[in-house]
């Protein structure tokens, strides 16, 4: 068994949540999870919806969901698997099996996402190697790193260098790499792929720059050249300006869904109305981010790609994050509304969503025509991103039919 102090960042220092104790048998991990009788005591909040503030032990299976929210993703989990199989390599050894608690604990404390934050019993050091967080004039050599990891070469010297970054704790597949700001303030770069058919990375900037005017919060952000390729540079949304965390869960801990499993819009709603500081505010921007989701075709919506932040005791929808135009008109979304994964019935559906987001139907009609007329000059937001006119077009077979069916949900009467 192992056992971990589990403590939670706040702005005067870190303050103990808890223990959890870690069970593997026959190749699974079982958690069990007490409360520190201080935490309890004090004003305290739960870090997990799944976990609430009682005393005595709690038990799940596999990783606490809050834990998971912190621990690397599949473009982490690449990372730290192809390091282990070079170290196996050079010590002449078979690689271990890291599972997802090897994961967890061997993120960089200082990147970590989210406030949580890990330590030994009777240990002042948190786990997780320190990080060397380059600066923006680090990019091009990171790309290169990026680049060798996703060629058939020796990728070594790419594993070492994105590993001393931090980067195994940021979320998601895109390959991408911890950065420090001009102010010092940490960042995410996401890098193009190789395999990447289309400049992904500046549609994801247009996707962020549209929705920001239909008034979707988003994060701050950048979009830099190197040399002919994109690389987006989003600001940490669970940092403050002075550098201290913010809790962190994923729509997935917010649900208590597996991994992978899809849910549905109205789910995620009612979790809100149970979880959020302002219900109706977040039920409202929910509304407007579905639409938006809709009419421009971001059907990558699976229950990572939600988040929310904690907000005084509570939690409130994060700005939103990963929103990328699919260029099939067809392709079904991940996270469905009200039943409804594709066109035309996803537009249908977005009425029916409207009473599960606390508002009427008149109400819903009014902020669908609002959110896709900020969106229809989609394609002279991607030009200023520099994307290219044959892109576009191939975009437009996917995004015009389906801005159409929302254009004309709003007009039903």
């Amino acid at each position: 068994m192992t056992t971990v102090e589990v403590l939670v960042d706040e702005a005067d220092g870190a303050r103990v949540v808890g223990q959890a104790h870690f069970t593997r048998q026959r190749g699974q991990i079982s958690t069990t999870f007490l409360y520190d009788p201080g935490y309890l005591s004090s004003d305290g909040t739960s870090i997990d919806p799944a976990l609430p503030l009682v005393s005595g032990a709690q038990h799940q299976s596999g990783l606490v969901r809050a834990f998971a929210d912190s621990a690397p993703d599949r473009w982490g989990r690449n990372l730290v698997e192809k390091a282990e199989r070079t170290r196996a390599r050079d010590e002449g050894r078979v690689p271990r099996r890291l599972d997802d608690l090897d994961l967890l604990l061997g993120v960089s404390d200082d990147t970590r996402q989210g406030a949580l934050r890990y330590r030994l019993p009777g240990s002042e050091e948190f786990l997780g190697k320190p990080a060397t967080v380059p600066r923006l004039v680090s990019l091009p050599e990171l790309l290169r790193a990026s680049d060798e990891l996703a060629s058939d070469e020796d990728p070594s010297r790419a594993v070492k260098q994105l590993l001393d970054t931090g980067t195994t704790g940021l979320g998601g597949a895109r390959p991408k790499a911890s950065v420090r700001l001009e102010d010092g303030s940490l960042a995410i770069a996401k890098f193009p792929h190789s395999s990447d058919r289309w400049d992904v990375m500046a549609w994801e900037a247009t996707v962020l720059d549209l929705l920001e005017a239909a008034g979707i919060r988003v994060p701050q952000r950048r979009l830099a050249r190197v040399g002919e390729r994109s690389v987006l540079i989003l600001r940490r949304f669970d940092r403050t300006g002075e550098g201290h965390r913010i809790g962190y869960i994923s729509a997935m801990t917010a649900l208590s869904a597996a991994d992978g499993e899809h849910r549905d819009y109205a789910e995620i709603a009612e979790a809100m109305r149970d979880l959020s500081l302002s219900p109706r505010t977040d039920h409202h921007e929910l509304f407007d981010r579905v639409v938006a989701g809709v009419a421009l075709g971001n059907t990558d919506d699976h229950l990572r790609n939600h988040g929310l932040l904690a907000d005084r005791g509570s939690w409130t929808l994060s700005p939103v994050f990963d929103v990328n135009p699919n260029p099939d008109p067809q392709r079904a979304r991940s996270t469905t509304i009200m039943g409804a994964d594709a066109p035309p019935d996803e537009a249908e559906a977005l009425l029916a969503l409207a009473e599960e987001c606390s508002l009427s139907p008149a109400q819903a009609r009014e902020r669908i025509a609002r959110v896709a007329g900020a969106v229809t000059g989609w394609r002279d937001a991607a030009r200023m991103n520099g994307v290219r006119e044959q892109e576009i077009t191939m975009m437009a077979e996917s995004i015009e039919p389906r801005m159409n069916t929302v254009i004309a949900t709003a007009r039903k009467a």
